[in-house]
């Protein structure tokens, strides 16, 4: 038996009459008091307002009834006995607090009387009596035909009819649809559901038949196509949804179109004419437990360039007007800002005569809220919970011959004249923005389809032009706008996948290969273009800070004691003592105590010698390698004196008694020690910046998260606890009671990586600054919870596939990742809202799976995933972060058609920074890293070989003119920026030489080199290690000599040469380099 939803009858009724009187002279036409008639059960007035308002305050369609609301807050109910009932348990529940409902009254319907007695009840209790006006609000398309129904409700409508001298009937249709509009939680979810389910029809019913019609090239109707669709709809299990079939219902009968007859109204009936394979046109609305949704799309077969770039213009029209959905707009401002935006681009002012009229409607239980539409001169405002089906197309554009040109003869799109585009997305209107909740793809390459190859296409002036434009364009800084660009597709692109027909597929792989790398190749040399200028520009302002605020830090002298009467007084005369306060040892020099401070000695060692004790204490000195234990002010002091001073550098001292050297030897080591770390600590703190101190939130629930494992670690050892989101800034509390906290502020970027395929789900945050954790700084701090033990030991037992255990196992990893990510996801969002609501912009990031690919950027191989601001690897230490804001280039190593893997080294714009590098990258990567780094404006280059960078980096940090065009006289051209690299093994070929030509000079000798030939090819492969020591021993060579390879064998033939000449021996064991020839092959 169906039982009445009290809360929510009384939450609805509530808000029903809340409005009724709030907005009584705006909506509600200045009613006295609502009539809600609901005639006799009729399928032809399933959608009827009445209809409409029981499901939305009872649940379900009370038929024969009539509901009586005064303004007082009293109402009455006319009934039969069951349906009374229903009501009985609202009665006896009425809320004492927050509802303005004071009393429900119940008339049961009488047949002796004809329910005489009711009605005087129903009119007194309208107010209507001799002489009074009183104006009542009723359902006025629905009056004729209740009058006509007969029952209780005919007679009622009737009276009403007849009193007209009394009372003055207004029309409340637009005040109960004022009053629907906005969604309360539980009916944005089903609105959600319905919206996924009209994407599903129109992904996995529509999409599939049609792609299944052209490709096999069937033939088919309009009509009998649109048939399929409706079937889906009564019976969504056709396409393996698990959804009940008395809860959907289908809007309206689907509407197909093509072949140049376009109807774009949704009522518009398809058409007996084939299916035609050119713009396909299909919208589809389905209904989920009564709550209506609504979704279009546009396919293109052979689209020629000027049809693609409309729709592109229909995309972007799309985001213009859903950037205009925000709650306090007026409705109107979608179409304005909508022909605003057609307006203002030369391309598409045409455009502007094919808009429709009405850019949408408010839908829900009523699937079109007449009040309500997308119209140029709707005055109605967009409210939080309103959820709109936002229509766009273009009706009729015409096709031109020339527009046609390049299409193929067996194309069906050459003979059309026109075309229409049409696309329809439901948008729920939230606090801030507006989000689009039919997720189908809409991109160009989502609903294109290249079915027939297209007749001499090549890239036009107009291209070019556009690409330049883009290039050039000042509006948004280039890396915003490529981040935004790159988000926004990824955004598309999530819901779905590229679809391509598979006819050509094959045949069109190497063609949309290469023509993809012409077009990253234009861009890259204008993207390197406009870099080198921007790096000119930021180097200028960055020297303009040097020259103003940088100077040295002078060196601190060394002053261990004043005068000699402050020395301890247990110094000997001829022996050592270490004073550890004072950090310094005095060493006996002719039977005198001199004191040398602790930094002054950069070693001491004990020799082992017969019957006596030696002890060696070595100085930091000029002239010799003060290496990196070396303190920063003895390097100074080093550097200040070497020029005039002289220096000790070695004292040893020998005893026959070697207790007091052996004491002296270990306190010089522990002095050293001391004093090493105390200033590796002091180094570490030096860059720290002053962190404000946290503010705790008060009188509020915090956001929690409990149980988390924090890298890095205390004092080496595991670290867990909770983290919580305060005012300003996060803290953790480990178990040990020890705190981290982390500034807002300081929080540079902030990731958010569920896990999926990892065994953990994870929070990391990069800093802008460094923070201390233990006694070291660090700048990535991250939180996260094991999903499975990364150390659960497997048993060397086999298991079957089908053992019950082994899939509950599986079944609770499944349900536990879930929720782990749920709870994560939460907690990030609450996190934002803290931190937005206290003025501070805090946005996590999730990294692009599909753009991930494996590498070595450490010593293991990772899986490393790009965000919208970073390149990062977080499930493995050390973290691997590299900010894409702080990368001037990147440049690919070891690229050639016999490597099956390259390597990728990322440069800092800070050229005294060491690049970051990641190796063994698979050669399957390339082409989407490439395109990738295009997308977000990064130049990258490509070369056969790993590069010495700490030398190239080294002679580029020196270099002023490094982005400059021309050499230091401004007339000497030179490659500008890191053009140089994209010349890597030009020269060799330039110079158009013989590849035997270094050779010539052996001819004499030519037998003899004929005859080592064989045996240097085969020392050749003898060891891959001595190869290795061989080539880092030339290239220390080559840096201390300056001399290339070339040069090196043609030295080295000289002198076996003349070796021989004079009858020397020649050493014929030392390893030789490969000649040019060998080394190409």
């Amino acid at each position: 038996m169906a039982e009445l939803d009290v809360d929510r009858f009384f939450k609805r009724i509530g808000k029903l009459h809340s409005q009724f009187i709030k907005h009584n002279d705006a909506v509600w036409n200045k009613a006295d008091c609502l009539v809600l008639s609901r005639g006799k059960q009729d399928d032809d007035a399933v959608d009827s307002k009445s209809a409409i308002a029981h499901r939305w305050l009872f649940g379900y369609e009370l038929p024969d009834t009539i509901l009586l609301i005064r303004k007082d807050g009293s109402i009455w109910f006319l009934g039969t006995t069951k349906k009374t009932e229903f009501l009985r348990q609202a009665v006896a529940n009425i809320p004492r607090k927050g509802c303005p409902i004071k009393e429900i009254r119940l008339l049961i319907r009488n047949k002796e009387d004809n329910n005489a007695h009711n009605f005087e009840t129903l009119w007194e209790q309208a107010g209507i009596v001799d002489g009074s006006n009183r104006t009542i609000g009723i359902l006025a398309k629905e009056h004729d035909q209740n009058k006509a129904g007969g029952a209780c409700v005919g007679p009622f409508e009737t009276r009403l009819s007849d009193a007209s001298n009394q009372i003055t009937l207004v029309d409340i249709a637009s005040g109960l649809s004022f009053c629907m509009s906005v969604k309360d939680d539980l009916e944005l979810d089903l609105m959600r559901k319905s919206s996924v389910l009209s994407n599903k029809i129109m992904k996995h019913g529509f999409v599939v038949k049609m792609e299944s019609v052209i490709d096999q090239e069937k033939a088919i109707t309009h009509e009998q196509l649109a048939q399929y669709i409706e079937d889906i709809i009564e019976d969504p299990s056709i396409i393996k949804l698990k959804v009940p079939k008395d809860d959907v219902t289908s809007c309206y009968f689907p509407s197909i179109h093509s072949g140049g007859d376009y109807d774009m109204r949704l009522s518009a009936v398809s058409n007996n004419k084939e299916l035609s394979h050119d713009v396909i046109t299909v919208s589809i609305g389905a209904k989920y437990k009564n709550y209506s949704s609504n979704i279009a799309r546009t396919y293109l077969v052979d689209p020629p360039k000027k049809l693609s770039e409309t729709y592109e213009a229909l995309l972007e029209l799309q985001e213009i007007c859903i950037d205009t959905m925000k709650p306090g707009n007026e409705l109107r401002e979608v179409h304005k800002a909508a022909v605003r935006y057609l307006q203002s681009n030369p391309k598409h002012e045409h455009l502007v005569e094919h808009l429709p009229k009405n850019l949408g409607f408010c839908t829900g239980l009523d699937f079109r809220e007449a009040p309500l539409l997308l119209s140029p001169k709707n005055m109605a405002t967009f409210k939080k919970g309103m959820v709109f089906s936002l229509i766009l197309s273009f009706h009729n554009v015409p096709l031109s011959k020339e527009d046609r040109s390049s299409l193929s003869d067996k194309s069906s799109t050459k003979k059309l004249e026109n075309y229409s585009l049409l696309l329809s997305d439901m948008i729920v209107i939230t606090s801030e923005t507006a989000d689009v909740l039919t997720k189908l793809g809409k991109t160009l390459t989502d609903v294109a389809y290249n079915i027939n190859e297209t007749v001499g296409e090549v890239i036009s002036d107009d291209d070019e032009s556009e690409d330049e434009e883009d290039a050039n364009s000042d509006e948004v800084p280039s890396t915003t706008k490529g981040d935004k660009q790159l988000a926004r597709k990824l955004a598309r692109e999530s819901s779905t996948t590229g679809r391509k027909s598979t006819r050509l597929a094959q045949e069109q792989a190497s063609a949309e290969a290469s023509e993809g790398a012409a077009k990253r190749l234009m861009k890259q040399v204008e993207l390197m273009k406009r870099r080198n200028e921007e790096r000119l520009r930021e180097q200028a302002r960055a020297n303009r800070k040097k020259d103003g605020g940088e100077s040295k830090t002078a060196a601190d002298e060394l002053e261990v004691y004043k005068r000699t009467r402050d020395f301890p007084d247990s110094v000997q005369p001829n022996q050592v003592k270490v004073d550890m306060v004072n950090q310094c040892v005095l060493l006996p020099i002719c039977g005198i105590a001199v004191p040398f401070h602790i930094s002054t000695i950069k070693n001491v060692v004990m020799p082992d010698a017969d019957n006596v004790t030696l002890l060696r204490i070595n100085f930091y000195t000029p002239g010799v390698a003060l290496g990196k234990e070396a303190p920063a002010n003895m390097v100074k002091l080093v550097q200040k004196y070497a020029p005039y001073a002289s220096f000790i550098r070695e004292m040893t001292f020998r005893s026959l008694d070697g207790h007091n050297l052996t004491l002296a030897f270990r306190q010089i080591s522990e002095l050293r020690k001391r004093e090493r770390q105390k200033e590796i600590t002091e180094q570490e703190e030096a860059n720290l910046v002053k962190q404000e101190k946290l503010v705790r939130t008060k009188n509020e629930r915090v956001p929690r998260l409990a149980d988390l494992t924090m890298r890095p670690a205390f004092a080496g050892r595991k670290t867990q606890g909770n983290l919580e989101a305060h005012t300003n800034g996060l803290r953790f509390i480990s178990t040990r009671n020890e705190l981290v906290d982390i500034m807002y502020e300081n929080i540079k970027y902030a990731v958010f990586q569920p896990c999926e395929n990892e065994i953990m789900v994870l929070i990391h945050f990069h800093l802008k600054n460094p923070i201390m954790v233990g006694k070291k700084r660090h700048s990535d701090v991250q939180f996260f919870t094991e999903v499975v033990d990364a150390s659960s030991a497997v048993d060397n037992s086999r298991r079957s596939m089908y053992d019950p255990d082994e899939m509950d196992d599986e079944q609770r990893e499944r349900q536990l990742r879930k929720r782990l990510n749920q709870a994560f996801k939460e907690f990030c969002k609450k996190v934002d809202a803290v931190a937005k609501n206290n003025g501070h912009g805090l946005e996590f990031e999730i990294p692009y799976r599909d753009l991930g690919f494996t590498g070595n950027p450490h010593k293991e191989m990772v899986t490393i995933m790009p965000t919208l601001s970073c390149l990062v690897n977080l499930t493995e230490t050390p973290f691997f972060v590299v900010d894409l804001q702080q990368v001037d280039h990147v440049h690919f190593e070891r690229i050639s058609y016999m490597s099956k893997a390259f390597d990728i080294v990322l440069i800092n714009k800070d050229f005294k920074k060491s690049p970051w590098r990641i190796d063994m990258i698979s050669n399957d990567n390339k082409e989407s890293i490439q395109e990738w780094l295009t997308d977000m404006e990064i130049t990258f280059t490509e070369g056969p070989m790993n590069l010495n960078w700490k030398q190239i980096m080294a002679t580029i940090a020196d270099d002023d003119r490094f982005y400059m065009d021309t050499e230091d006289d401004e007339v000497t051209s030179k490659p500008a920026g890191w053009e140089f690299l994209r010349m890597s093994g030009d020269d060799e070929d330039e110079e158009g030489e013989d590849p035997d030509a270094d050779d010539s000079e052996f001819d004499e000798d030519k037998e003899e080199s004929e005859g080592s030939e064989a045996s240097e090819s085969e020392e050749e492969f003898d060891s891959e290690d001595d190869e290795d020591d061989f080539d880092e021993d030339a290239e220390d060579e080559l840096e201390e000599q300056g001399l290339d390879w070339d040069e090196m064998e043609a030295k080295a033939a000289s002198d076996d040469k003349r070796k021989r000449a004079l009858g020397e021996d020649v050493d014929e064991d030392k390893p030789q380099r490969t000649t040019k020839k060998h080394r190409r092959r």
